[in-house]
This record gives C-alpha cells, sequence and structure tokens, in this order.
C-alpha cells in the first residue's frame, strides 16, 4: 500500500499483520520496487529517513530502523509492526517482501523474529506452563493464545498429554475473544488466580466451574498482546522461534512441524 506521507499515514500501520499473507500485499511490492528502482531521487541516507518517521509517527512512538536486500529500501519496525520507507523517505508500503531467488518471506520472518524476543521476554509465572517430558527425539516449547470457552481451544488442550510425551513445554498465554469485559475474562482472571493453574484451567476447558477469583494479573496484558501480533482468533500455536504454526492440530502434526 502507497502512502501520502503525513501524519495520517500512521494509520497504514494497522494493516501490517503477523499472520499470512496476500497476492495483494506482492502485487504492490513488486510495484513499489519498481518506483524505487526506477526513481533517480534514491539517496538521502538516516537523515531523510529519520525526518519522515518524524512527520508520521505520534511522538511517543519509537521506531527500529533495519536494513533490506533491497538497496535503498529500508525496513520499519514499530509496535511489533513492520513496513518499508524508500531511503530518501518519500515512498512508503505495507506488504510481504519475497526474495524470489528461494520464496523466502522476509517480513515474515522478521515478524517472527519479533515475537520470539516477546516470548523470550515473559516471566513463566505469567504463562500457564505444562512441561514436556526429556525426549531424545525434541525438547522444545510452544506459546499458545488461549481462550476458555473456545471449542477448537477444549480440543487442543486434549492434546497437551501426548505434546509433553514428544518432549514439547506448552505454554499458555490468555486471549479471551470477547474482550476484557466478558465471561471468557472473568474465567481466564479466575484461572490465573487460581493457586493451582493448570488444574482451574483444565476444569474450566472441561466446562466445570472453577472459583470466581481477582488478583493482579497478566490475562489484559496477553490479550493486548495478542492484538499487537495481528491475533484474530484461538487457538494460535508459535514456535519458540516466533513461527506461526496455526489453529488447531494434533500433537503428531505440531511435532512433526518442530521437527522440520
Amino acid at each position: 500500500m502507497l502512502g501520502v506521507i503525513g501524519r495520517d499515514a500512521y494509520n497504514l500501520l494497522s494493516c501490517c499483520k503477523f499472520q499470512g499473507s496476500s497476492m495483494r500485499c506482492f502485487k504492490n511490492l513488486v510495484f513499489i520496487i519498481f518506483l524505487l528502482v526506477s526513481s533517480s531521487s534514491l539517496a538521502g541516507g538516516d537523515s531523510a529517513i529519520n525526518k519522515t518517521l518524524a512527520s508520521i509517527l505520534p511522538p511517543d512512538k519509537e521506531a527500529r530502523v533495519s536494513d533490506t536486500p533491497v538497496p535503498a529500501l529500508k525496513e520499519i519496525e514499530v509496535d511489533g509492526s513492520i513496513f518499508y520507507l524508500s531511503q530518501d523517505g518519500q515512498y512508503l508500503f505495507e506488504g510481504d517482501l519475497i526474495d524470489l531467488s528461494d520464496g523466502k518471506n522476509l517480513t515474515g520472518q522478521a515478524r517472527a523474529n519479533i515475537r520470539s524476543e516477546i516470548f523470550a521476554s515473559l516471566s513463566e509465572s505469567d504463562t500457564i506452563n505444562f512441561h514436556g517430558a526429556d525426549s531424545e527425539k525434541l525438547k522444545t516449547k510452544i506459546y499458545i493464545y488461549t481462550d476458555i470457552d473456545c471449542g477448537y481451544c477444549r480440543k487442543l488442550h486434549l492434546e497437551i498429554p501426548d505434546l509433553n510425551k514428544a518432549g514439547i513445554t506448552v505454554s499458555y498465554l490468555a486471549f479471551p475473544r470477547d474482550g476484557l469485559k466478558g465471561k471468557s475474562h472473568s474465567k481466564a482472571v479466575s484461572v490465573w488466580c487460581s493457586k493451582d493453574k493448570k488444574r482451574a484451567l483444565t476444569l474450566a476447558k472441561l466446562g466445570k466451574a472453577i472459583e470466581s477469583l481477582t488478583c493482579e494479573n497478566p490475562v489484559a496484558d496477553q490479550y493486548n498482546l495478542g492484538k499487537t501480533m495481528g491475533l484474530r482468533g484461538t487457538p494460535a500455536i508459535y514456535s519458540e522461534d516466533g513461527l506461526y504454526l496455526g489453529a488447531y492440530s494434533s500433537a503428531e502434526a505440531i511435532a512433526t512441524q518442530l521437527a522440520r
């Protein structure tokens, strides 16, 4: 998506998602690269980039600027969203940058790297963890955004024993799909406030009543983190490396993905 430079261009960032890609984005990418290559004013350096960012971003937003394999094209990351600017600060687009030599989605990898950094920064006490057994074949962790009442979330929870047997630790994050004022949110808070979080989560996912509790909890923070990552539904499964593994899958299928 091409944007006219101005403060309102920041709204373009909301289009940048962590999951998936589209042919529309690819077509936009080809078009913008054509503009960049054919332009005679690609010089300008970081000062032009900084000037443009200062003009389009709110004062409280910080941007991380990185090089890309495309000459005179910079990757910009703001609050987990990624977009691109020409080095002269004149052209902005949002979409997936594809390396046609090997088909690699460079933007997708950049998003995964951001997610990996975020997951690594989480406190284990804030996630609900089902630890994997020692396994010669596999020993890793997955992160799952979950909703208490989501049918496929409940079905996925039944795969936990087999995931653990395969050496896969499951760390749950809360994502009440009805937001922060609905029944699912209240149930999530009760689970995260329970002394035995694992038992409370399992009971809740079985549709059984659990004690209604309140306390200082990470549910809202995890929900907002999921929104920042572009989460649209649950369950959402990620590897430690930040790669999106999909929604519901069997333990065997997840283990196969991780072993690749």
